[in-house]
């Protein structure tokens, strides 16, 4: 039986209580809910269903998809996506004497210092030695949940038998996004790691996942 994950958030003089469960293999979903006055305000659902027959399909597997679910939306708590009037935009609560562009760029300048930057990928992936992934990310800006163009990505190969080797490199696009594709060597008698990194101006971010054997 898995754990659920529960936290509760406080944003702008509201808690809210964000609730993650696993619905089991019978029903592969995994269900969050968002409460604040006793009441529902939003709800989020993550079907595992072409994942659930496949032997890598363990309760460590499914407890990390289900806690990444349940971060992504504190994330989207703390951003204020669910504040009654949305989102508020940037620049509301300024007062200053300065140009808007030396705003802005004191405003980016923070918003990518170190660490508050992060990676997205499109889908799990399944790493497996002798494979060739082709695995979408994304990278957000932290605190304002914007796309960050001109990250550069790394995808460097970590084992026990030699030292990190690089599979890729690229830069994302105007919408944050990169598309990586590498290939996996075989790598018999060693345990190995993918790690995925994102750099943007100084600010760094990072995604490690095991690479299974055949």
């Amino acid at each position: 039986m898995i754990t659920g994950f529960n936290t509760d958030v406080q944003h702008d003089g509201r808690v809210f209580h964000v609730q993650t469960e696993d619905k089991g293999l019978e029903n592969p979903v995994m269900e969050t809910l968002v409460y604040t006055g006793g009441e529902i305000v939003t709800s989020r659902r993550g079907s595992y269903a072409d994942f659930a027959t496949d032997p890598r399909c363990t309760e460590m597997e499914i407890a990390r998809r289900m806690e990444a679910q349940h971060q992504s939306v504190i994330r989207e708590i703390l951003s204020g996506r669910l504040d009654p009037e949305g989102p508020k935009p940037f620049g509301y609560n300024i007062i200053t004497n300065r140009a808007l562009d030396e705003v802005v760029l004191d405003f980016l300048s923070h918003q990518l210092g170190l660490d508050q930057i992060r990676l997205e990928l499109d889908a799990q992936p399944v790493f497996t030695e002798g494979s060739e992934p082709a695995v979408g990310v994304r990278v957000m800006a932290e605190a304002s949940d914007r796309p960050v163009a001109g990250a550069k990505v790394t995808v460097k190969l970590l084992s026990t038998r030699e030292k990190p080797r690089e599979l890729f490199s690229g830069v994302t696009g105007s919408d944050g996004r990169i598309e990586a594709h590498f290939k996996i060597p075989e790598m018999p008698g060693a345990n190995a790691a993918i790690l995925l990194q994102a750099d943007a101006a100084g600010a760094n971010a990072e995604i490690k996942q095991l690479v299974l054997k055949q």
